[in-house]
């Protein structure tokens, strides 16, 4: 079997496999300080939006007791996390519902100098592990790294993102929803990859999971359906979530993955064309 064809048949296993152990992403803020054009989590056109963190203390029991409060990643994310004036408390709250796993806070570092003694010894204490997300921007990233480790804090670039050399991947939504999803769901880089918890649902991606945010600026009405989400208070175990991650969803056909494209990364000016 030559190497091509092996890569192919193990992407396919990927994608279509269930995993052993839960991970998803959380969002506790909705909107971001830096908005990158194209931002799959929507988040150049998402109104500042803070997680309530009582209904989100719900959804960690409930996910804690199907998992036995094991993961294998929570990724904390926004937006942009540090935007939440109580991201310390969900810090805490998510180590205390999953001891064993990792936790990454993921961020893109531009507020990251001008947080509180507090905040890093939360981080400290609950084994909370900085992902720094780079982007070509005036951030001391090197300074960052530093700190932290002196800190004794767990660090790991999450993302580089290099200046006038493409890399920065493109979803490309079709409006119509004339795709076919499993030729989506097979297509896409997220898929069975990037799960979200939103409101005591887990999404298999950020786009359908923020897709409200695209409907409302642009005066649509792209649907989400009960099957393109699992409701984590309506499933009998852990086996029910880790199986919907890795089958197409309706929402798919929204997806043209085919036309995903690569180009330079920069700032978003909330047009349309961005996403489609």
């Amino acid at each position: 079997m030559d190497d091509y064809l092996e890569r192919k048949i193990r992407d396919v296993m990927v994608k279509i496999t269930p995993r052993p152990t839960l991970f998803f992403d959380v969002q506790v803020t909705e909107h971001c300080n830096l908005n990158c054009k194209g931002c799959a989590s929507l988040c150049p056109i998402a109104e500042e939006e803070y997680l309530d963190i009582v209904d989100y203390e719900k959804d960690m029991i409930q996910l804690s007791k199907l998992s036995n409060g094991e993961v294998h990643h929570i990724n904390v994310l926004g937006g942009e996390p540090l935007l939440h004036p109580q991201i310390n408390d969900f810090l805490v709250l998510t180590r205390k519902y999953f001891p064993v796993g990792i936790i990454h806070l993921v961020t893109n570092g531009i507020l990251l100098r001008k947080m509180d003694d507090a905040f890093w010894e939360t981080c400290k204490k609950n084994d909370i592990t900085i992902a720094v997300s780079k982007y070509p921007i005036n951030v001391d990233y090197d300074a960052i790294e530093k700190r932290v480790k002196e800190d004794g804090i767990r660090y790991r670039v999450f993302n580089q993102v290099p200046k006038n050399a493409g890399g920065w991947l493109h979803t490309t939504l079709d409006l119509e929803g004339w795709r076919n999803e499993l030729h989506s769901f097979m297509h896409c880089w997220q898929a069975n990859n990037c799960s979200v918890l939103s409101h005591g649902k887990i999404y298999p991606c950020p786009v359908v999971a923020n897709i409200r945010h695209f409907n409302k600026k642009y005066n649509l009405d792209i649907p989400v359906s009960q099957r393109d989400y699992v409701d984590i208070y309506e499933v009998e175990s852990l086996d029910d979530i880790m199986k919907f991650y890795c089958h197409p969803i309706p929402f798919c056909r929204f997806c043209n993955t085919f036309q995903n494209r690569e180009c330079d990364w920069g700032l978003s000016d909330c047009s349309i064309e961005e996403w489609t």
